[in-house]
């Protein structure tokens, strides 16, 4: 089967395309490599650098005539989005609908979006929070992330085509940017291992569902499996503060790290937990990975790479 995966060279899409090659499918791979990483490509997918927005880009993915779209390019910044969001807008919703407009005219079978969980349900939510919650978004990539999600509801009533959802929770795990705002697992593995401080927004109170990237793409693999079109939370349903994440580092990994409180964020949620059942019950999926062995995972990853 013909897949293309935008985003591929990034964090969870190059694990993505990795499970894809493996399966046996043949892959494209559409990444402008603004955050994507060219070593992380998989030497057995075609790889096309370009935007998602250009005419160029376009044309590849019509020659290449994919059956299945994994759209996972994306302005990632939820800083960025609130400082610019006119450009958050540009590649985060007009960059996907300039796909679905390509993937409509070569009559694509299935589109599976990349959305969030964590900025999709806002402070009042119930937690934790289902996908019946309502959205209210607290940032202009929130706000993105929802209007591309009721554009590839509405499309694909309008052109009958199957597509999912997933919202995912906070993903980590090897090839996450430890440079990046977000991403406090491999930050804080990536600044214990060079025995650095680790600086703590706030109370370090704020808890997050931090789940295992390699459980996003099993995730991801079983979309193909099924044709119900919707919306899926991938997440853990446990809720774990960034002080637990330093605790863990310290008892298991660095026992001499110090950490500091910083200023809070402001802005920042103070809680954020998925229930994913909807996912276990309709597409046989869970989390496998708990977090002390996908912490584990990440710092040995981390340590390898620096000392190699």
């Amino acid at each position: 089967m013909k897949v293309l995966v935008t985003g591929g060279a990034g964090f969870i899409g190059s694990h993505l395309v990795d499970a894809l090659i493996e399966k046996g499918e043949e892959v494209l791979i559409v990444d402008d490599l603004s955050t994507g990483k060219k070593e992380f490509v998989n030497p057995k997918a075609i790889f096309f650098q370009g935007d998602i927005r250009s005419a160029e880009t376009q044309k590849k993915i019509k020659n290449f005539q994919p059956e299945v779209v994994f759209h996972l390019a994306a302005q990632k910044s939820v800083r960025d989005s609130i400082r610019k969001p006119a450009y958050d807008a540009d590649i985060n919703i007009i960059g996907l609908l300039k796909l679905l407009e390509t993937c409509i005219a070569i009559g694509i079978k299935k589109f599976i979006f990349a959305s969030t969980g964590g900025a999709m349900y806002g402070e009042g939510a119930k937690l934790p929070a289902k996908e019946t919650e309502p959205a209210t978004p607290e940032s202009p990539y929130g706000l993105a992330k929802f209007t591309s999600e009721k554009y590839l509801e509405l499309l694909s009533k309008l052109n009958n085509f199957k597509y999912t959802v997933l919202r995912l929770a906070n993903v980590y795990g090897p090839r996450q940017d430890p440079f990046g705002e977000a991403g406090v697992v491999a930050i804080f593995c990536k600044r214990a291992i060079a025995k650095e401080t680790l600086f703590v927004n706030g109370d370090g109170k704020q808890t997050r569902d931090y789940i295992y990237v390699q459980d996003v793409v099993a995730a991801f693999l079983k979309v193909l499996e099924n044709d119900k079109n919707g919306i899926y939370n991938i997440s853990t349903k446990k809720e774990l503060s960034v002080l637990d994440i330093t605790a863990l580092i310290k008892k298991n990994h660095s026992h001499q790290v110090a950490y500091e409180h910083k200023e809070p964020m402001p802005g920042e949620i103070l809680r954020s937990v998925l229930d994913s059942k909807k996912a276990q019950d309709e597409l046989g999926w869970q989390a496998q990975v708990g977090f002390e062995q996908g912490l584990s995972k990440t710092y040995q990853y981390f340590n390898d790479l620096i000392k190699s």
